[in-house]
């Protein structure tokens, strides 16, 4: 009788041990957002203006757009697009983007198009929405990195 009442003191005092260390927090780290690398060469994926899908109607393939390090852009084989001119750009929140402003050379006019960074077919993608030129059309610009 002896024997069982030790055996059950000493599990229950390892019962308490466990429970007792299993209440302390455990310490978690936290680890900040990585920015949205934008850098590198983009080309046109899709065009809608107004929710109708107008790739099909006009050749963006010759279109490309570099944005570079140092906060600038440069445009080859000009299309319809929401800049007309190389110059700079700029995110609002570098980890959470909400929008892209563009300001061409010669100009201190910004445009600023609502910015998206989503994966699409295993694709990252940049979105741009906005209104270029005429603001009764609206036009979502949906850009490819160039491999």
């Amino acid at each position: 009788m002896r024997s069982a009442k030790s055996l059950f003191f000493k599990m229950s005092l390892i019962l308490v041990f466990f429970f007792i260390n299993s209440c302390k927090k455990e310490q978690t780290a936290i680890y900040p957002e990585a920015g949205k690398n934008v850098v590198g060469t983009w080309k046109i994926a899709s065009v809608v203006r107004n929710g109708v899908d107008i790739t099909e109607h006009f050749d963006f393939t010759p279109f490309s757009i570099r944005f570079n390090e140092d906060g600038t852009y440069t445009m080859e084989n000009q299309v319809p697009f929401v800049v007309f001119k190389n110059g700079t750009w700029s995110l609002d929140d570098v980890a959470h983007p909400l929008h892209i402003s563009f300001v061409q050379n010669g100009s201190s006019e910004t445009f600023t198009n609502e910015f998206d960074y989503p994966v699409v077919n295993g694709v990252r993608r940049i979105i741009l929405k906005g209104a270029p030129g005429c603001v009764t059309n609206t036009y979502q610009y949906s850009l490819e990195a160039v491999q």
